[in-house]
């Protein structure tokens, strides 16, 4: 069974040594102020929008993907990227200048690996889409490879390097795309005259389309894990003919959005809000027990991990059934006024 994960943090500011009121508050999609007499609660809204990566090489899979560019060269109109369509995710474009194909992802496999990770360590997205001229017209790549020889690129040393970039798998490893490759192709052929495909047996080409398909997956695979701070849950490749009309293209790449989308959004279903219970003034030096609530939707277990924000190292509390009490005490120390409680999904 899939565990949930419940973060709650606790932060403790250091005022004067007489214990003032302890307030919580819980945030998730949005934010739940609770008072001192656990009355009149208030919502707030929150930005805490999760990213999806989509890169591009030759046209028209810069162009296609140009909306989502905050860059302002590349994209003049201005970012369309936030909060896409109203489904509670941010997208990101990057793809070199089209007909020099310098600058971001350039035609080198050491500066993609270079821009790769940087861009990734910067927006930790939740989803990775990437796009490359190809066979197509829209060619939905299931597999790329950890090669040991590539096509050289046009700059020295002419190979990647590391090669093959994935130490931690021999040379010729395949790993195959976290996307929903079927509803990809099933969407674009039913609402377009753009034919989507996947390729279920083949391979992207040994270029630099198949080392920016690995290294999606690569990554993909890295942070698949609900113990991640940002975990991504979807990754692949997908080839797009050069003669693709450019809103036909548009159109495609909009559709395969709402496809991840979907899929992300029925992936997991996270914990409710939890309710927290427990005094909320108190004398230094003395115990107190709170107690968290937590209903989880799909019936999971649930774990709590409180941050007191006092020094003190805490570990995962659980597994707690869905929907039990889960206790913890605590020691007031001196000089606490005031006690504040955030809760991340």
């Amino acid at each position: 069974m899939k565990k949930k994960i419940i973060r709650l943090g606790l932060y403790f500011f250091i005022m004067i040594l007489i214990i003032g009121s302890i307030n919580f508050r819980v945030a998730s999609s949005t934010k739940l102020i609770i008072n001192n007499n656990f009355n009149n609660p208030m919502i707030e809204s929150t930005n805490e929008l999760r990213n999806i990566m989509l890169t591009g090489y030759w046209n028209p899979t810069g162009q296609m993907i140009a909306q989502f560019s905050d860059d302002s060269y590349l994209n003049p109109d201005g970012w369309k990227g936030a909060n896409w369509e109203d489904w509670g995710f941010d997208i990101y474009s990057f793809f070199p200048k089209p007909g020099t194909y310098n600058g971001t992802f350039e035609v080198d496999y050491q500066n993609t690996w270079e821009d790769f990770w940087s861009i990734t360590e910067e927006i930790n997205p939740i989803a990775i889409i990437s796009f490359g001229a190809g066979a197509g017209p829209w060619e939905i790549e299931y597999n790329a490879r950890n090669l040991d020889n590539w096509v050289p690129d046009n700059v020295p040393p002419y190979q990647p390097t590391p090669c093959p970039p994935d130490d931690t798998k021999p040379a010729g490893y395949i790993r195959h795309s976290t996307l929903p490759v079927q509803e990809i192709a099933d969407a674009v052929n039913d609402q377009t005259t753009v034919y989507a495909w996947v390729d279920w047996n083949g391979n992207p080409g040994a270029y630099l389309c198949e080392y920016m398909a690995y290294l999606g997956m690569w990554y993909q695979d890295i942070h698949n894990t609900t113990d991640d701070t940002y975990p991504c849950w979807s990754s692949g490749f997908i080839h797009v003919t050069s003669g693709l009309p450019l809103e036909d293209a548009i159109e495609a790449t909009e559709i395969t959005l709402r496809e991840v989308i979907k899929y992300l959004l029925n992936l997991n279903s996270p914990p409710e809000t939890p309710t927290i219970t427990g005094p909320t003034n108190g004398n230094a030096g003395t115990s107190y027990t709170y107690t968290f609530n937590s209903v989880d939707p799909d019936d999971d277990d649930v774990y709590y991990y409180i941050k007191w924000g006092d020094g003190h190292t805490e570990v995962w509390e659980g597994p707690y059934v869905s929907g039990a009490n889960a206790l913890k005490q605590k020691q007031k120390i001196l000089k606490v006024k005031k006690v504040i409680g955030e809760y991340l999904k």
